[in-house]
């Protein structure tokens, strides 16, 4: 399951929202970042982040150079003649588990934004996944405007969940509006390449919503229900990100002691003030259904449904947020995003009343 969730946001930059357009075309190729990019690259992240993405990776030279040497990260970059790099993309592993990669990562230099550049490296990015027979990829989109996900959406992806106040206010993208006192949510997206086939267990609550979702997305489900208890031990492992104030447990066996397992894992992060704590729970295993009810009256609510997370499991990554969000503040770009929206928020409110 989960080793780090290494935070990567999918940003489409608007020209309309960029005073520093440039109108000349301009000559750039799209390619797979290289060793000799590594650098070039590093430039690109501060010029669109300053120092405030959120990943440090993107900023060490020899923990970018690993990830793509173990093919944990497979990077697609814009680049001009002169070896300057404008612009940024990447699939990200969580390990060799992990079959549905994060897409994400995605920034444009606010010099060159209105060219087509995010939309081409995209392109790039769902070619190098069908290279790799992928069944899919999740990402995030920002919902403090709705461009990105116009762009997820153009290439038909479905929105799956919403991740209330994931990232801190201290996250600047240059050249655009920003929101200082707000932590920003973020709306999941899927895209499905090849579908695998599963069997998945939830809570009879939230079958309903599970089986429009994919049949959205057309993805072959049968979701059931059980009241079946976890057997043996939990094997469980939290990662905290101090640097946007968030942990992700890991589940990646339920067992009789599941309940226990968890608030073992809580008490251990109680004390670090965290504004959101997310767990990703591996709903192939029968023990789920009454495991993601258990979580929910402590707290834990619908985060995404993740499909083909693992190559043994569909993920649903719950959370639990210790802070304020006025969610009148995330925007989504349809209809469809604006029922996820509504569907998370109802949970989330259900859930305090009983936790």
């Amino acid at each position: 399951m989960l080793k780090a969730r290494l935070a990567g946001l999918f940003y489409f930059p608007s020209t309309s929202h960029n005073a520093q357009t440039m109108t000349n075309e301009i000559n750039f190729d799209i390619a797979s970042l290289g060793p000799t990019d590594i650098t070039p690259l590093i430039d690109c992240v501060r010029r669109c982040y300053g120092e405030s993405y959120p990943n440090p990776v993107m900023y060490d030279p020899s923990k970018l150079k690993e990830a793509i040497d173990t093919k944990l990260m497979h990077s697609v970059i814009a680049k001009l003649p002169n070896g300057e790099i404008i612009g940024h993309c990447a699939l990200t592993f969580d390990g060799p588990q992990n079959t549905s990669p994060e897409a994400g990562k995605m920034m444009v230099d606010p010099n060159y934004r209105g060219h087509q550049v995010a939309e081409k490296m995209a392109q790039k990015r769902i070619e190098i996944a069908r290279t790799l027979a992928l069944p899919g990829f999740w990402t995030e989109c920002v919902t403090n405007h709705p461009y990105s996900q116009h762009e997820m959406i153009a290439f038909n992806a479905k929105e799956t969940g919403l991740f209330i106040g994931d990232m801190p206010s201290t996250i600047a993208m240059k050249g655009l509006e920003n929101h200082p006192d707000t932590r920003m949510s973020l709306l999941a997206f899927y895209l499905s390449i090849e579908d695998r086939p599963h069997t998945i267990y939830l809570p009879s609550n939230h079958t309903t919503h599970t089986q429009e979702l994919a049949q959205d997305l057309n993805l072959d489900r049968k979701v059931l229900v059980s009241n079946q208890a976890g057997k043996g031990q939990t094997i469980i492992n939290t990662v905290v990100n101090s640097g946007i104030q968030t942990a992700n447990i890991s589940v990646e066996l339920i067992g009789n002691d599941f309940l226990q397992a968890v608030e073992n894992q809580l008490k251990s992060i109680q004390d670090l003030n965290l504004a959101s704590i997310y767990l990703d729970l591996p709903i192939e295993q029968e023990a789920a259904s009454k495991a993601f009810e258990d979580l929910e009256k402590h707290g834990f609510f619908w985060g995404s449904w993740m499909p083909n997370y693992s190559s043994k499991s569909d993920v649903v990554r719950l959370q639990k947020i210790n802070q304020t969000v006025n969610v009148d503040e995330i925007v989504c770009a349809r209809p469809q995003g604006d029922s996820v929206k509504s569907y998370v928020v109802s949970e989330w409110k259900r859930t305090q009343k009983s936790a």
